[in-house]
């Protein structure tokens, strides 16, 4: 979900930024601070920078959709999400149905058989007297 993952990024940067911080305070660094050069830091400026624009990247791209369009799109999911499921069901029946018809022309075949074998004939009434083939219902 989207809401979880910038909630997570807010969560990452605010511990970044607490961490920095953190070692910002601790005793040695002061010292270490005052003995570095001048490109240090404008390293150390620049990454500040960077962070700070990474920041404000992130917290733009929570808005970049207003809450009625965001409404929208997950309406749209929900629906679609239905759909896909409803397509999923159809080609399971359609599948069904095709091995039901492949079971249906199998035993077609087989009554056939039975129907024309001999021992039929010694019967004295043989099945194909009682059964009735209409062209409708052809077996």
């Amino acid at each position: 979900d989207m809401d979880e993952i910038l909630n997570i990024l807010k969560e990452f940067a605010e511990a970044q930024e607490a961490r920095s911080k953190e070692q910002a305070g601790r005793p040695g660094t002061i010292k270490k601070k005052n003995k570095m050069n001048l490109r240090e830091e404008t390293e150390k400026e620049k990454k500040e920078r960077e962070r700070e624009e990474e920041k404000q990247y992130w917290e733009k791209m929570s808005k970049v959709l207003d809450p009625k369009t965001e409404a929208v799109w997950m309406a749209l999911d929900t629906a679609l999400s239905k759909y896909y499921k409803l397509l999923q069901d159809r080609q399971n029946l359609v599948e069904e149905t095709g091995l039901l018809h492949q079971q249906n022309e199998e035993l077609k075949t087989l009554l056939n058989q039975y129907l024309q074998a001999g021992v039929n004939h010694e019967l004295k009434v043989p099945p194909t007297q009682i059964i009735r083939l209409d062209d409708d219902h052809q077996i």
